[in-house]
């Protein structure tokens, strides 16, 4: 990913967060990928967008690490969190000019209405 989100629709951009096939465009077919289980790298994406480190817990170390070796996919629940987080960041892509990283800087700042904490 080189930093903007390049694609027009909403299953295009979160598809591209999740580093998934371009074949993946319309929210049937993501959907369909979620539920049979995201690959591993999809985590890595979201965190390298992020600019995060192994330890947010998204889902479990062990898990994740297992599901990498093994080149499995992610369980739908663990794929299910992982969407959760891709799909809000998806969409404030859209009022940051396409700029991922402009979204990201986003959530991490911290926020009076939140009492101060982050997103």
């Amino acid at each position: 990913m080189n930093g903007i989100a390049t694609h027009k629709t909403e299953a295009d951009r979160i598809s591209e967060l999740l580093g998934l096939p371009d074949s993946i465009n319309d929210m049937t077919s993501l959907r369909s990928a979620v539920a049979q289980g995201l690959p591993a790298s999809s985590v890595e994406n979201i965190l390298s967008v992020m600019h995060g480190e192994p330890k947010v817990n998204l889902i479990a170390e062990r898990a994740f690490r297992r599901a990498k070796a093994e080149k499995l996919p992610l369980s739908a629940a663990k794929s299910q969190t992982i969407y959760d987080l891709a799909a809000p960041m998806s969409s404030r892509t859209r009022f940051t000019v396409g700029k991922v990283s402009s979204s990201c800087a986003f959530w991490r700042s911290r926020t009076p209405i939140l009492g101060g904490r982050r997103h």
